[in-house]
Formats: C-alpha cells, sequence, structure tokens
C-alpha cells in the first residue's frame, strides 16, 4: 500500500512487520536525507580531500532503497570521487520496485533497481552496491568471517535503519550491536531514526556512544560511535549534538532493560 508522506514522497506499508517504511509525519526523503545521508556524509568526508575518500557502507535493510539511492544522488551532485561500496542485506526484494514514484531528487533509482534486480549488483565508476538477500544476521555473519580472513574491510559507516525495536526486535539487540561494533572500524559512524532507551542501552553495553542529532524540520535522530567524542555536525537544519547519558538513565531507571535474543 502505497501512503503520500509529508514532503510529498511516496512510501510503503508492510504487512509483515506492520509498519511503514518511513515516518509519514518527517517524509520518507526528508528522513533519509537528515537523519542518515547528510549526517554521514558530513561527519565522514572532508570536502578538501574528497578525492582520496573510501566509504564501506553497511545499509541495514535495503526496504525501498531510500538510503542507497539518495547517497548516490547526493555523492553524485557533490563531484565525489573517492570509492564507496555499499552492502545492503534484506530479507527479499520487494516486486515491481522499479515502478515505485521514486521523488525526481533520485533520478537515478531506475537503473540501480533494475540492475539490482537482474544482478544483485549495480556498479557505475567507483560507486558499487551489493544486495544480498535473506535473513541479515546471516549475513552479517558472513561479513563477519570475511573480514577475520582479511578478505572484507570494516563498514565506516552503517545506515541502522530497520522496522522499529517494537516491530523488528531481532535488529536492536545487544547480540546484535556486538556483532555490528565487530564489524565496523574505529571511525565508524552509525546514524539511526530510533532513540528507544532500550536499544540504546543493548548499544552501549556492545561499546557504542550514543549522540542525539536535533533537528529542525524532522524529529531527533542519534548517532553511535566507538568514542566518546560529541561528534560536530555543521548542518543547516541540526540544532546541536547532544551526548545521551546512558549511564545515567541507568543509575536512576532501575526498570531499564536492554534488548537481547
Amino acid at each position: 500500500m502505497q501512503i503520500l508522506t509529508k514532503d510529498a514522497s511516496i512510501t510503503l506499508y508492510s504487512a509483515y512487520f506492520n509498519e511503514a517504511y518511513h515516518s509519514i509525519n518527517d517524509g520518507a526523503l526528508q528522513e533519509t536525507l537528515h537523519k542518515h545521508i547528510l549526517p554521514a556524509v558530513a561527519l565522514k568526508l572532508d570536502s578538501k580531500k574528497l578525492e582520496s575518500k573510501m566509504l564501506n557502507v553497511l545499509d541495514i535493510c535495503f526496504g525501498l532503497g531510500f538510503n542507497t539511492l539518495s547517497l548516490y544522488s547526493v555523492l553524485k551532485k557533490r563531484g565525489f570521487n573517492g570509492v564507496v561500496c555499499v552492502d545492503s542485506p534484506e530479507l527479499e526484494l520487494l516486486e515491481n520496485l522499479k515502478e515505485h514514484p521514486y521523488p525526481k531528487e533520485l533520478a537515478s533509482a531506475k537503473e540501480v533497481l533494475c540492475a539490482l534486480e537482474k544482478k544483485r549488483a549495480f556498479k557505475k565508476g567507483n560507486f558499487s552496491i551489493k544486495l544480498h538477500l535473506g535473513d541479515a544476521r546471516e549475513i552479517l555473519k558472513g561479513f563477519l568471517a570475511e573480514i577475520q580472513k582479511s578478505s572484507k574491510e570494516k563498514f565506516n559507516v552503517v545506515f541502522q535503519d530497520p522496522f522499529s525495536p517494537l516491530k523488528n526486535h531481532y535488529l536492536w539487540t545487544y547480540e546484535y550491536f556486538k556483532m555490528l561494533y565487530a564489524l565496523s572500524s574505529d571511525d565508524v559512524v552509525v546514524t539511526t531514526y530510533s532513540c528507544n532507551s532500550c536499544m540504546l542501552y543493548s548499544a552501549f553495553l556492545a561499546g557504542f556512544y550514543a549522540f542525539k542529532v536535533v533537528q529542525k524540520n524532522v524529529r531527533d535522530s542519534v548517532v553511535l560511535t566507538k568514542t566518546k567524542d560529541t561528534p560536530r555536525l555543521d548542518l543547516e537544519f541540526v540544532e546541536k549534538v547532544v551526548k545521551i547519558d546512558i549511564e545515567h538513565k541507568i543509575r536512576v531507571n532501575s526498570k531499564l532493560k536492554g534488548l537481547y535474543d
């Protein structure tokens, strides 16, 4: 079922998870750009050295492809000449996705989706995408085995964007975040829309530090890193970035529990 969101972009509703793929109130495209793409790009890319950068991106999960397609669009417009490798797990590719009414900002959607539908891969210049169909946790285990064999680079950007902790518990647990921690580089930037305290507790126990991104145009989002330093986001729509003191939350709320398998 198609749903018109606040910014006039169209998302879909998942009957399986009983949840929309994007925030209807924030807007599908605006949520994607403001909570994932633009913060990650701002934190990872020094505009003076764009040509020397390499982004190894983990997009959890592919869904309608807004994250990966938007990343491709934004980097292309900015003249990024570095290497971008995107790996995206997805339970199954939605039927006729290439016919979805994507916003004009994602003009390359059909070209990319046709390739993913046929070959589960897309490559143009230094930008490549690999779609991995199946159970995301099992796919991540495979990535970890490759990293341990030194046949795969660790991820330095993660779009943590599955259905919500209430609907897709399996991709927000302590055990999941421990795996994500092992899969990611020391300077990783993990972006997510969820501010769920139980999820943040699980991520903290796995080794991540959480920071709330207070925004003008959409609801707050979260950035996870492996360092205690508060990320600096010089973006016009970001009002402030605040460290989330999980240890304090734990002390004052004895009922706060993490999420576990």
